[in-house]
């Protein structure tokens, strides 16, 4: 896990020192999931998202998701979004994702667990030109996530995601992005999630980085019993 740390680290610093503009922003979201059978759950967040040091609204969305265990501690699931971004002309366009996730998570201790994601994911920004077709756009994305309970209330979650993006026959590697954690359970089966995320490419001719406050407030609703 130090390792990991020390490797992130290292790579956003080099790109903080390389990049020729910052940008600072804030995700905001509220989570509802509930379990719909034995092993598959669905949830749906809404989400709004600052960019341009907090100043604008650049996207909003609600993203759909069904997740199921297909065998121990590995997790299948497809999620669409739906949503809008705004354009550097000021005007709002439509956004459609669909991804598809595998999700492997073991326990490393008594209060420790590790998780890796795989996920492939294709969508759209804009609105369809008549007479031609909507085009696509496809990426691929990694994400190693470490996870440590500090408390009964308190859960500590440090994550590591690589993005790849087609070039070619083949896929290559074109950002990273960090992010640490904190989760307090403020009630039963709610949750408020307050975290700290940095973004950078991997190389390319405008090179940034983002910075970005998380705060998620999550609700877990129980499975409903059907009536005998």
């Amino acid at each position: 896990m130090r390792l990991c740390a020390t490797v992130l680290l290292l790579l956003f610093a080099q790109g903080a020192a390389l990049a020729q503009w910052t940008d600072y922003g804030a995700w905001t979201s509220v989570s509802l999931s509930q379990k719909i059978a034995r092993k598959t759950v669905a949830s749906a967040d809404f989400a709004l998202r600052w960019d341009r040091d907090f100043t604008r609204l650049g996207s909003t969305f609600l993203n759909t998701e069904i997740s199921r265990e297909v065998v121990d501690d590995l997790n299948i699931s497809m999620a669409f979004r739906g949503g809008a971004s705004m354009t550097d002309e000021c005007q709002w366009e439509p956004q459609r994702r669909g991804a598809i996730t595998a999700k492997y998570k073991r326990g490393v201790g008594e209060n420790s667990s590790v998780s890796f994601r795989l996920q492939g994911q294709t969508g759209h920004k804009g609105a369809r030109t008549p007479g031609q077709g909507l085009e696509f756009s496809q990426a691929a994305r990694t994400k190693l996530t470490y996870y440590h309970k500090l408390s009964k209330k308190y859960r500590l979650s440090v994550s590591g995601e690589a993005f790849f993006r087609p070039l070619y026959y083949t896929y290559e590697w074109s950002d990273i992005r960090g992010r640490i954690s904190v989760r307090k359970k403020v009630a039963k089966r709610k949750y408020l999630t307050i975290g700290y995320q940095v973004e950078s490419p991997i190389g390319g001719p405008d090179p940034w980085v983002e910075h970005v406050l998380i705060c998620n407030f999550g609700l877990e609703k129980k499975r409903r019993k059907s009536d005998k």
